[in-house]
């Protein structure tokens, strides 16, 4: 309910003090109640001062998105005396795998990591190319490299301290002979991609010297972003999407024509059940119009056989079984009966439309309302496996002569629950 749509007389009680109260006037722009209490003080308060009873105030909430505006993430520096703090976040749409190869590829650091103009490895190596080259260095932890900054200064060494595969690279790094810092790098794994944090810490006298040129440290994943590989993972889930669909296009059947085709020969089967189950218009509307040529002409078209474990549209069973016109009409009712949920959780842009169309419709008194069809259950199979239809109809009729009703009365096939229980009668009366 609006709050500023609550009934007059409405109890209420004060979110500070406790005191209840009655609701007397309500006053617009801004919103304002006045509240008369026990003892006959009148006072005026506003919605988030107030607790009205039977109607609930759910706090807003900010939902932010998982993945930033081109993934930046945190990013701040902290200097406290004698110990200096920097964190800085980004979000990579890429895999953990390339994420690590690339925080572990030493030799790219001058590209993307401020202040480092060149890397070498630290190797007690006798051949040059070797001695030079960091396919030779072990990643491991007590590990040396060297790098000189971009100044004047010359090598400065540097020595892995924390290496744990795809979760945390950790190195020491200097670019003044005054001061150490501990970089520090962790891979944090999502659904879109992985998080990377990186954090620096010093300690020390000149410990504030790492402070400087913060605005360009805090740039260096926005950086590394630039030359990272890109995955996309969404392109991904619209395949796996795509190729389930394409599996249930045309009810399990190879192709649009065998679909028509085997809803032909069930409608001439008296089996209408089938066809008027069928989710998509258009191959429903065929079918009818194969099934009133088939009848003219007398020419039936040959029956596909059915696809792998004799499922078809018209077994699934729920709301997915029901025509276009039944799912509106399911979901207005849902709608009208205050379940929205239901409604905006249809995946159905089309069909969410005309329902929220038609409940409007229905509030205005325009409409009537559509009568709530029923929802087929999902069946278990019309047959038991390597028996045919004539053997299954034999067999419940003689159970049927019997007295047990239990399994026709289970039979999904309304046609052929008929046929069966119409023999039985027959049978019964040609006994007497």
């Amino acid at each position: 309910m609006i709050l500023n749509r609550i009934d007059l007389g409405t109890a209420c009680t004060v979110r500070n003090s406790g005191e209840t109260g009655i609701l007397k006037k309500i006053y617009f722009y801004p919103t304002k109640y006045e509240i008369e209490f026990s003892d006959g003080n009148i006072r005026h308060y506003s919605s988030k001062d107030l607790e009205f009873e039977g109607i609930e105030q759910p706090e807003a909430k900010l939902q932010a998105p998982p993945v930033p505006k081109n993934g930046v993430g945190e990013s701040w520096t902290a200097w406290n005396p004698f110990t200096g703090e920097s964190v800085v976040k980004h979000h990579f749409s890429t895999t953990k795998d390339i994420m690590w190869q690339m925080i572990t590829s030493l030799n790219m650091y001058n590209v993307w990591f401020y202040g480092i103009q060149r890397a070498l490895p630290v190797l007690d190596i006798d051949r040059y190319v070797h001695k030079y080259s960091f396919t030779h260095l072990n990643l491991e932890p007590g590990s040396f490299f060297k790098i000189r900054p971009r100044t004047i200064a010359p090598y400065f060494k540097c020595r892995i301290i924390t290496v744990e595969k795809e979760k945390e690279f950790g190195f020491t790094f200097r670019t003044s002979p005054l001061v150490s810092e501990y970089v520090q790098f962790t891979i944090e794994e999502t659904e879109l991609g992985v998080w990377v944090t990186c954090r620096r810490t010093s300690k020390g006298l000149f410990s504030f010297l790492t402070q400087f040129n913060w605005p360009a440290k805090s740039q260096i994943l926005q950086k590394l972003d630039i030359i990272v590989p890109k995955v996309d993972f969404t392109k991904e889930d619209e395949q796996t999407d795509s190729s389930a669909d394409s599996a249930n296009q045309f009810g399990g059947f190879a192709s649009r024509q065998d679909y028509i085709d085997y809803a032909i020969n069930m409608g001439m089967e008296n089996n209408m059940d089938f066809v008027n189950a069928i989710p998509e218009k258009p191959i429903r509307g065929m079918a009818k119009a194969g099934i009133v040529k088939a009848k003219r002409s007398g020419i039936t078209p040959p029956k596909p056989d059915k696809p792998a474990g004799g499922a078809s549209p018209a077994s699934g069973g729920g709301i997915d079984a029901l025509s276009s016109e039944n799912l509106v009409a399911y979901l207005v009712n849902k709608g009208l009966d205050g379940d929205m949920d239901t409604v905006n959780a249809h995946k159905d842009k089309v069909i969410r439309g005309k329902a929220k169309s038609m409940i409007v419709k229905i509030k205005r008194g325009t409409f009537e309302r559509p009568p709530m069809p029923q929802i087929p259950e999902a069946s278990s199979g019309n047959t038991d496996a390597g028996e045919t239809e004539d053997q299954l109809i034999e067999r419940l009729i003689a159970k049927g002569l019997e007295g047990d009703m239990d399994e026709i009365n289970a039979l999904d096939n309304r046609a052929l629950r008929g046929k069966i229980k119409s023999a039985i009668v027959k049978a019964k009366r040609a006994g007497k």
